[in-house]
């Protein structure tokens, strides 16, 4: 028993570290957008600039270390599927998040390699930045969710309508972090040079790129206010789901912050690469947590399992 449970520890380890390492990735892909490094390495993938071990130059260095970087959490991400699959397929969860997980990774890759042989236009290359939070949110739920202690329901699942309202929630999460990644793929940030309006600074770059923004801006403050809606809808009719509350309050607190760091990117660091990368880690905590809130509406708590009925690497030894 005590082995059975050193293992399920080491598989949650291994879980947070995949999900610190996507998160990892996550940021060091937007550098490689901020910083026009994307063709750093040529049109060579997986090789950068024909070689495996590049000379040094500051765009092939931030292109190949992304690349680098992103393998490194491959492995990790095939060892948690793998795992998670074979120790926790009782929990219906991990039957969802461990495919996810290792699809959107791939596919994420796939989509890297893609732009860097063939140009792309920015419709596409956003693509890569949203496929990227979904990678991060399926591999941090994969890690909660392998847990050796799962979560429990602390009351009845909440009504259709609020479950509604999360996951409709999330998804305007997600289509305003896409928007945001086509207003830097497309360079139409200097459209708007001050916050929370565009003042007027636009018009070098025409009509379209101030309504990108503007849509972008207002569009981030009404999901604000849906936050703290759930906030309050959580509070009034699941007064007894505490997770919800507070993944909510975490939800609004993450957008608040990352609202603060876009002024912050616009007015004091004028695009520059730490006001972008906070920008987009932010988006990434905020969406992931927007993540778990579907998670926890739509089964209440991932189950306990019955050590019975668990995988033989968990399962104790009969008695003599």
């Amino acid at each position: 028993m005590r082995q059975s449970r050193r293992l399920a520890v080491a598989v949650y380890w291994l879980g947070i570290a995949a999900a610190a390492g996507m998160f990892v990735v996550l940021v060091m892909g937007a550098a490689v957008t901020s910083t026009g490094s994307a063709q750093g390495c040529g049109r060579d993938w997986p090789l950068c600039n024909g070689r495996f071990v590049p000379d040094f130059a500051v765009a092939a260095a931030i292109e190949f270390s992304h690349r680098a970087v992103t393998g490194v959490e491959g492995v990790l991400i095939v060892a948690l599927t793998i795992l998670a699959l074979a120790i926790h397929r009782d929990r219906p969860a991990i039957r969802v998040l461990a495919p996810l997980m290792l699809g959107s990774l791939v596919l994420q890759a796939g989509m890297g390699a893609w732009a860097v042989k063939y140009p792309q236009q920015p419709v596409v290359l956003a693509l890569h930045f949203g496929i990227s939070l979904i990678a991060l949110a399926s591999t941090t739920l994969t890690a909660v969710c392998v847990r050796p202690t799962p979560l429990r329901l602390s009351a009845p699942p909440p009504a259709s309508g609020l479950r509604v309202a999360t996951w409709a929630t999330a998804v305007s999460l997600y289509l305003l972090v896409y928007s945001g990644a086509y207003i830097r793929h497309v360079g139409a940030g200097a459209a708007c040079p001050s916050w929370p309006l565009c003042g007027g600074g636009g018009a070098a770059l025409g009509a379209d790129a101030v309504a990108v923004n503007l849509v972008h801006r207002f569009a981030a403050g009404a999901i604000l206010l849906a936050a703290l809606g759930l906030l309050a809808a959580y509070l009034r009719l699941a007064p007894g789901r505490r997770d919800l509350a507070g993944g909510a309050l975490a939800l609004a607190g993450a957008l608040a912050a990352q609202g603060a760091a876009g002024a912050y990117l616009v007015l004091v660091s004028r695009w520059g690469l730490g006001g972008e990368l906070l920008h987009d880690a932010l988006a990434g905590v905020a969406f992931t947590v927007a993540a778990y809130l579907c998670l926890r509406v739509t089964q209440g708590a991932v189950p306990e399992p019955a050590v019975s009925r668990q995988s033989p690497l968990l399962r104790p030894e009969a008695a003599p």
